[in-house]
């Protein structure tokens, strides 16, 4: 799907479905701590964008990769920014988290 719009619940239910299993549930974050060692489960997979949505992004599959919460929250993104809070709330990044950030 090439819309610029955000997906519908069923619809996008449907593309993240693919994505995972495209990635064969495996975080594709570059510096991912688990990627060769185990799948996530597609309920505790997340699909990011990778060029996002406000900079002209799409839903279409060549712009859709699964990652890891960890990786996610860690992509250097403003639109990930509100992540961050939770993710060190759950201890899922330490406290000097700032390094760990990546870029595309």
């Amino acid at each position: 799907m090439a819309s610029s719009k955000r997906q519908l619940s069923s619809g996008w239910q449907t593309t993240r479905t693919r994505i995972w299993h495209r990635d064969n549930g495996r975080c594709q974050g570059p510096y991912c701590q688990h990627r060769l060692f185990y799948s996530l489960p597609l309920n505790e997979a997340q699909i990011d964008h990778i060029l996002e949505r406000s900079k002209g992004g799409t839903d279409a599959d060549g712009n859709l990769r699964t990652l890891c919460r960890r990786c996610h929250c860690l992509r250097a993104s403003i639109a990930h920014q509100g992540m961050i809070a939770a993710a060190l709330r759950d201890g899922l990044i330490p406290s000097d988290w700032r390094s760990l950030v990546w870029e595309d």
